[in-house]
């Protein structure tokens, strides 16, 4: 344990050379500088930011709304306590990804999953959620009930924890379980300035194109075969074709770093659906993984300048917790807040390919044909995956496909029947947590 402690640390102070390296860059002069209580406050008039914090003996959130300022004492989640626990959590997932096909590693991970959010839920987001006045977890109902949401900012090693999934027994729900994103949508942000930039390109962009690289080849001999992205690549698509705009599917061997570099400088919306991977020695050099052994680093993406309103990483474990990601804002997403991406989804941990599919059709068909923001799409998409019965999956899919529904083009019909191979109709075998909550967004 002492020894992923130091691991971090170390990452910590080679990440402070990296911020340096990088505000030498023109343009970039005030990467991750601190921002002022000003630059806080005009972000939290929109929608209220959470700093959370683990210290000794105990940890706090600030919750600001505006200028006003609520502080929160956590006592359970004191400095120790989170990095024994992030330890044992992150080992358990390393070990899995080691060997994904060992049934014992498979069950200690999501034992090990299942116990921290439990952990984080009277240590850290139980406390925090109360002050929010949050709806019942199926209030849910039309775009416009959606609870406002809030936004956290983690710190430490908080920033590889999923904070959103932190659960409480409640036998009212269909899980058994009341989790922190049932009570309200939650994005998270490096810093409060970040924030501010990125609701600024939210606005500016049009959403009139999208750029969907899908599941590029050849990729390394070993690397785990991607089944179902074409799936999500036709529904990001769907309502780019139904409004008559413009959209742009590099598939296999097409989505080479050229082709890809060129597309992404016009996209207003970008869906990758392939492997990436993050780099502790040399964090720039964290990557998508693209055609025949090419990478989009994230060296390369801070020098696009970008304007886009969403990117979309699936399926590659592209915000994946470990001590190779020591903070986040060496990450994959918000990388792509910095080159001038409005918003991200990504992914904590490797999700099977179906469930990873379940959760990007219902999150485009929430987003793009619902009218809601990302964050609010992406938890009603989660929420429902996550509850919904195998034979509530096949219904509203055989449903969608006898009308023609436009939100599941032609390949994301096979969905429903992967759903009707499973045996049990009245089970719900997304519920576990490693099949939905690893989607987490970030930014605006």
């Amino acid at each position: 344990m002492d020894n992923l402690v130091n691991e971090v640390r170390a990452a910590r102070r080679d990440l402070d050379l990296v911020i340096e390296e990088i505000r030498a860059v023109s343009g970039y002069e005030d990467f991750l500088a601190p921002p002022t209580f000003a630059d806080i406050t005009g972000v939290a008039a929109e929608q209220p930011l959470v700093y959370l914090a683990a210290a000794e003996p105990g940890g706090l959130a600030l919750v600001v709304r505006g200028d006003e300022v609520e502080h929160i004492d956590l006592p359970e989640l004191a400095l120790e306590a989170v990095q024994d626990r992030s330890g044992t959590f992150l080992e358990a997932y390393d070990r899995y990804r080691r060997r994904p096909d060992d049934a014992d590693e498979a069950r200690a991970w999501s034992s090990a999953l299942d116990e921290i959010t439990a952990w984080l839920w009277p240590a850290a987001m139980g406390p925090v959620v109360d002050r929010f006045g949050a709806p019942a977890p199926d209030a849910g109902g039309a775009a416009d009930a959606e609870p406002p949401g809030m936004v956290i900012v983690p710190g430490g090693m908080l920033g590889l924890l999923p904070l959103h999934a932190a659960w409480t027994p409640d036998d009212r729900t269909a899980t058994g379980r009341r989790y922190a994103l049932d009570l309200q949508p939650i994005s998270y942000a490096p810093n409060a300035r970040s924030l501010a930039a990125a609701r600024s390109v939210a606005v500016l962009s049009t959403g009139e194109r999208l750029l969907a690289v899908d599941n590029p080849q050849p990729q390394p001999p070993g690397t785990r075969l991607l089944t179902e992205t074409t799936a999500e690549v036709a529904c990001a698509a769907a309502r780019f074709r139904a409004a008559g705009r413009q959209s742009v599917t590099l598939s296999g061997a097409e989505a080479t770093l050229e082709r890809v570099s060129h597309e992404l400088a016009n996209a207003d919306v970008v869906h990758f659906a392939c492997h990436g991977s993050a780099l502790l020695d040399s964090p720039l050099d964290s990557s998508l993984s693209l055609a025949h052994g090419e990478a989009l680093t994230l060296r390369a993406l801070l020098g696009m300048r970008l304007q886009a309103r969403l990117a979309v990483l699936s399926a590659c474990e592209s915000s994946r917790p470990g001590t190779d990601l020591p903070d986040e804002v060496v990450s994959l997403p918000a990388g792509l807040l910095q080159a001038g991406v409005a918003g991200v989804v990504a992914t904590l941990w490797g999700v099977d390919d179906l469930a990873a599919a379940m959760v990007m059709v219902e999150f485009y068909r929430c987003w793009q044909w619902s009218g809601l923001t990302p964050a609010q799409a992406l938890r009603r998409a989660q929420l429902w995956v996550r509850d919904s019965t195998n034979e509530e999956k096949f219904s509203l899919w055989e449903r969608a496909e006898i009308w023609a529904a436009p939100w599941l083009p032609p390949p994301a019909r096979e969905l429903a029947a992967q759903v009707m191979m499973r045996p049990d109709w009245e089970a719900r075998d997304d519920a576990p947590l490693s099949a939905w909550s690893a989607f987490v967004h970030v930014g605006a």
